[in-house]
């Protein structure tokens, strides 16, 4: 008993201790000052693109330090005559009482810095909150006043070579035109496909959706150029507009904001300032290299245009736009022509380089803050093309990504809204009703997802075949699949396509069919061309799923390199598994070790839950 009371009275002594040299307070203080410091600093430094390692280092130096201030409160005590060792201050000379008081009122100045901290960061500079259903109509949400299609403009040069020419400066225009708020204009894949046919514009109107058409012709001899332009209304075939141009190859970028200009005032859009092109280049060679980049870029030939836009860049240094169209092209190759990553850091170091040029380029913020490796989040990568599509809603190629990537994360409904967007922009566009397609299968409108994938196949896409069988396959119409699937190899000159039935009938059988996979799929690959092989590799992978092989689909996707930070070959085998979710693979066990490997999860609890999972206490639970 004894014993006890005495070893309770040491413990009681040795907190007393503590009191009295103000270690606790010592303790406290130091906590919350920390964490003001900490948060100011996250604050200071959240909109600056500054490294990862500086936020670390000043969370490690507050770690170490607290120790260390323990220590030294223990060991030293402040006295009248500076600081001293504890054990050399008599207890008559001891301040120690009076230090605390100091201490309770610096404790307290602290605390209220903390919760002005604190309130800022909860809501002034706070996330949004809103749902992501609410997000997807509100960035689609812009009022529209008119409308209008760029029709490809006639090349009347005696060079059919110049017809670059033509189509580039009906681009050029139409871009220009997007960026009107109020006006919808419709894409350059719906537009361009009515080139060369003799079509009524009242057709042409009615098919895409617009009021006016913008058409004309361009005529090009050397360094003159003549263009002439007329907007029409499509309802009674009227001339509301037209005017001719005779300039030079330096006053082209002129031209198009007279354009522009022009068919705002005949429009009566009231948008304050107007939309001007600007002078890209001064060298009118690097720009016909950009317009025959961009060119090859509409058709899918991603490596021409590639190195058409680096010729550009070798010309003129200072081009941001090619830069920008440069990094485009490695976003498109991601995944499909290089690897994942590789295609990632092309894509933002080329981002980077317009963005120095040119700040203000809407499509190169996206694809730059998209390829930052260094403060890379699937949060921010959203975000950016959220933004992109803001300022210039007509602008289709961020509604592509940003489609993609909600799908992936189980925002499906979401990922929907922006589709149907899409395609309002680009009915005639193969890739949107590609996309458009791929949603409605996630939420289970498969009749629509097929009329999708059918429409795309007439308008030209290449993928849409085998699209069409992969759905055929879940369904299990095999022969309807294979017809597909074989009609798809025959488009990229396969002379031999047997083996898509062989495959097909073994891999029906759930007993021996994964085995057969295992083996088959590597020598049906490595027997192709190598620029198909690696794109093809990704299209049988996908068969695991599409047959019931859930397990080894997972082995696949953990058997590569998963990261939080960076984009990875999985996330294509993760956004085919969502969409094919009804298949079981995001109520598969494996699937939320996926999604935290990935960075998903971290999405969902910044962002909200996805459409088929909630939190239940602290555990995610998917259907």
């Amino acid at each position: 008993m004894d014993s006890a009371n005495s070893s309770k009275q040491a413990e009681m002594s040795i907190i007393d201790e503590l009191r009295r040299r103000n270690v606790i307070r010592v303790g406290v203080a130091y906590v919350i000052i920390a964490w003001v410091v900490a948060k100011g600093a996250e604050l200071a430094l959240d909109g600056f693109s500054t490294p990862p390692w500086l936020m670390k280092t000043i969370l490690f130096v507050l770690i170490i330090g607290f120790p260390m201030a323990l220590i030294f409160s223990w060991a030293y005590e402040l006295t009248l005559k500076g600081i001293k060792l504890e054990k050399d201050v008599a207890r008559f000379e001891s301040i120690t009482h009076i230090t605390g008081r100091k201490l309770d009122i610096i404790i307290f100045g602290v605390l209220v810095v903390a919760l002005v901290l604190f309130s800022v960061d909860k809501f002034v500079w706070a996330p949004d909150t809103t749902t992501a259903t609410d997000s997807a109509q509100e960035i689609v949400a812009t009022e529209i006043q008119q409308s209008v299609a760029v029709l490809p403009f006639v090349n009347m040069s005696d060079d059919p070579g110049n017809e670059y020419f033509s189509d580039g400066l009906s681009e050029e225009i139409l871009n220009l035109l997007a960026r009107i708020p109020g006006l919808k204009v419709i894409g350059r894949t719906s537009s361009f496909a009515f080139k060369g046919k003799n079509e009524d514009l009242r057709v042409i109107g009615q098919t895409l959706g617009v009021t006016t058409v913008l058409e004309g012709s361009v005529r090009k001899s050397g360094e003159r150029v003549r263009i002439t332009a007329q907007l029409v209304d499509v309802s009674d075939g009227t001339h509301i507009w037209s005017e001719s141009y005779d300039r030079t190859m330096t006053d082209i970028f002129a031209v198009q904001d007279d354009v522009a200009a022009a068919i705002i005032d005949a429009l009566q859009i009231h948008v304050g300032a107007n939309p001007t092109r600007g002078l890209p280049t001064e060298n009118t060679e690097a720009y016909a290299l950009f317009l025959k980049a961009r060119a090859s870029l509409n058709v899918f030939e991603y490596r021409n245009a590639e190195k058409i836009a680096l010729e550009a860049i070798e010309l003129d240094g200072n081009f941001a736009e090619a830069y920008e169209l440069l990094a485009f092209t490695y976003w498109a190759q991601a995944s499909e022509i290089v690897k994942a990553a590789e295609g990632q850091k092309l894509m933002g170091e080329a981002a980077g380089r317009a963005l120095a040029i040119d700040p203000d380029l809407v499509l190169a913020q996206a694809m730059y803050q998209s390829g930052n490796i260094e403060n890379w989040s699937l949060l921010g990568e959203i975000e950016a093309f959220e933004r992109a599509i803001r300022k210039q809603p007509g602008i289709s190629a961020p509604l592509r990504a940003l489609a993609w990537y909600l799908l992936k994360a189980g925002y499906l409904q979401e990922a929907l809204t922006v589709s149907e967007r899409y395609v309002e922009y680009e009915p005639l566009s193969p890739a949107a009703n590609n996309r458009l397609s791929e949603v409605l299968f996630a939420v289970g409108r498969t009749n629509e997802a097929v009329a999708a994938l059918e429409l795309a196949d007439q308008l030209g896409s290449t993928a849409a075949k085998w699209a069409i069988g992969a759905v055929k396959l879940v369904e299990k119409q095999d022969d309807i699949a294979i017809a597909h699937f074989e009609a798809m190899l025959q488009q990229y000159d396969y002379l031999d396509s047997s083996w898509v039935r062989e495959l097909v009938t073994a891999a029906r059988n759930p007993a021996t069919g994964q085995a057969y996979l295992n083996r088959r799929i590597p020598q049906i690959v490595a027997s192709m061309p190598e620029e198909y092989a690696y794109d093809m590799h990704g299209r049988l992978a996908s068969w695991y799923l599409l047959f019931g092989f859930l397990d080894r689909y997972f082995e696949l996707i953990l058997d590569l390199d998963l990261s939080v930070s960076t984009w990875t070959d999985a996330d294509v085998i993760v956004w085919e598994g969502t969409m094919y979710r009804r298949l079981g693979f995001t109520a598969h066990p494996k699937y939320l070790e996926v999604a935290e490997l990935l960075g998903i999860v971290e999405l969902w609890e910044q962002r909200g839950p996805p459409d088929f999972c909630e939190k239940v206490g602290s555990e995610w639970v998917c259907q």
